[in-house]
């Protein structure tokens, strides 16, 4: 039974719904399978931490990213019909000066991320008075995710590197891409007329998928970012690059010979110096870098 194209004729509205379903679906296969490899998950409530358990985790982390985020969107491409590729927005050209204004844009938002980071934290801290239970729980959800992630980012050789690059910036990078921009963004776009309102729900979902409300608005305004990337460039290259190299980035430092003197504690960093001039600053830096981003693909596309 062949069921390549069977939502060729849909609404971009039943598609949206049927993609939500696939993702369910390929999410509990993907639980399924993990149960499966790994036999004993005690570990998970006992000594998540232990460097031995580390290796399963990353495993189950690699096989949950991979069914959450890509088989979904490949399953749904195939019944979409055409060129799987084409359908999320993939292009075989690709501009070197586009490539080199993506590079300089995450490295210029960085102060505004870290800023933005800041607000968000002291935001939240804010209503530990009103809702006491609720900001706690948040805390020590937090406080769990960042010892898990310290963690995992323990590299003893670059065995240990290239794995954390591949699990952290590749798989992230061309899944959530794919699922967000390559497909929910893209469908919201064709559904609405303000395309930058598409942008907007999508990287608000792109952020509280994560659970991680710390790093909300960070993440979010990253969202935002790799939406236009991809919204001016037709090319999701554009934004699974941005993508890589946000998470490559934080991989490569914690491999470095200064990593024990970061601060990864994510409730502390609105002890950083990070004025509002210098996030001001590089907001300013990012949008001049977007907007000639946005003539050089414009330039592209009339040629």
């Amino acid at each position: 039974m062949n069921l390549k194209g069977i939502l060729q004729h849909k609404s971009d509205r039943d598609q949206l719904f049927i993609f939500i379903l696939i993702i369910f679906i390929s999410t509990f296969f993907g639980t399924l399978l993990s149960a499966i490899l790994v036999e004993d998950s005690s570990f998970l409530k006992l000594d998540v931490l232990n460097p031995e358990n580390i290796s399963q985790l990353k495993i189950l982390q690699l096989i949950t990213s991979i069914f959450i985020f890509i088989v979904p969107s490949f399953v749904y491409s195939y019944f979409v019909g055409g060129n799987i590729f084409r359908n999320f927005g993939f292009s075989r050209h690709i501009n070197r000066q586009s490539v080199m204004l993506v590079l300089i844009m995450v490295l210029f938002i960085q102060p505004f991320v870290v800023y933005s980071m800041q607000w968000n934290v002291s935001i939240i801290q804010s209503l530990s008075d009103i809702f006491p239970s609720l900001i706690q729980s948040m805390e020590q959800m937090e406080e769990s995710a960042k010892e898990i992630t310290t963690a995992f980012l323990k590299m003893h050789d670059i065995t240990d590197l290239f794995f954390n690059l591949f699990l952290i910036a590749v798989i992230p990078a061309i899944g959530e891409e794919l699922l967000f921009r390559g497909v929910i963004q893209k469908k919201l776009q064709s559904m609405m007329t303000n395309p930058h309102l598409a942008i907007i729900i999508t990287s608000f979902v792109f952020s509280a998928i994560h659970m991680q409300f710390f790093g909300f608005l960070p993440r979010f305004l990253l969202g935002i970012l790799l939406g236009y990337l991809f919204y001016f460039s037709k090319n999701l290259w554009m934004s699974v690059l941005a993508h890589f190299i946000n998470n490559a980035a934080a991989v490569l430092l914690m491999y470095s010979s200064f990593s024990n003197k970061l601060n990864t504690d994510i409730t502390k960093i609105v002890n950083t110096e990070i004025s509002f001039v210098l996030a001001f600053l590089s907001v300013l830096i990012v949008l001049f870098f977007i907007y000639l981003f946005q003539q050089i693909n414009n330039k592209e596309e009339t040629n």
